[in-house]
Order: structure tokens, then sequence, then C-alpha cells
């Protein structure tokens, strides 16, 4: 059966991608490639350990575009049971908004189901989807306030809240 394209009544305001991050199975090989073949900038790299999981990531820049690499530290973790479930690839993509608490809100009225609570930070929130089951897709909104990069709270809750709500 053929699915048509029906427009919400309020639809979701997305400004711009801010990044995508990526699951990848060996991270220094995933850091060599996008540096030394694409051409890439290794903006920081981020050890996060959750309650009973850990990842390790890296920030990738080339002119507008972001790239958040990751890898699970354990079988158990997050990144891990994606790479598992799903293959390598696009974890989550982020949609840049102007207020996440309005986009969250539409979103919900219109079914999106959330893993995260609002995240907060100084000039960071973030707010991230549940996986879709056909796609393997989740989608992180974020609203920037002067904070360019990641902030390490932010992240350590994320990573807090994945863990509670079983997602990844």
């Amino acid at each position: 059966m053929r699915m048509e394209c029906v427009l919400p009544e309020m639809t979701a305001n997305f400004k711009c991608i801010d990044h995508i991050a990526l699951a990848v199975r060996d991270l220094e090989e995933g850091i060599a490639f996008y540096c030394n073949i694409l051409g890439f900038e290794l903006l920081q790299r981020r050890v996060i350990r959750g309650a009973r999981t850990g990842m390790i990531s890296a920030e990738l820049k080339k002119g507008d575009i972001k790239f958040v690499l990751c890898q699970g530290t354990e079988p158990e973790s997050q990144v891990s049971r994606l790479v598992t479930e799903y293959g390598p690839g696009v974890a989550h993509i982020a949609f840049g908004v102007d207020d996440v608490e309005a986009v969250g809100a539409a979103l919900a009225k219109q079914g999106m189901q959330f893993d995260t609570d609002i995240i907060r930070g100084a000039g960071l929130r973030q707010l991230f989807s549940k996986r879709d089951p056909n796609s393997g897709m989740s989608f992180e909104f974020i609203e920037r306030s002067g904070e360019a990069g990641f902030l390490e709270e932010n992240v350590n809750e994320l990573f807090a809240q994945l863990e509670q709500s079983g997602g990844y």
C-alpha cells in the first residue's frame, strides 16, 4: 500500500543540520578516514562513562559540516548495541532549532516519542527521539544560544538518560 505525505497542522521548524553522529566500529580508523582522506579537522575527543557502560567519540569539522564519531567501549553500551542491531553508520541526525521545547511539543503532538527529557546546559539545549524501528534513525533537536560545541555535562546527562531509558 502506497502512503501519501500529509503535512501536520503544526510542523517543527528546523533551521539546519547541526551535526550527524556516526556509530563506528573503530574510532581511530574513522578519524583517519575523515581527516586523512576527506580533509576534516579533529576538534575534540571525549571519553564518556555512564553508570554501566561507556563511549569514546571524536568531533570533526570541515566548513559548516560537522560529524561526531562514536564507538562503544563495552558490548552493552548504547553505541555497541546500535552497531549490533543496525550496523555502523548514522546514529542520529541533529536538527538545529530555535526553541527545543516548542519543537518537542509539536513533534510529540504528531506522535513522536523521546528517549530523553530536554538536556539543558549553558548555551545549549538538546532533545533526543526514540529510534524509528523501520529506518533505525534517531533525531536530536538542538537549540544553541552561544555554545558552538558540546558541553561535557550535557554529554554525560545524555548518556545517563539513555542508560535509564534503555535507548540507543
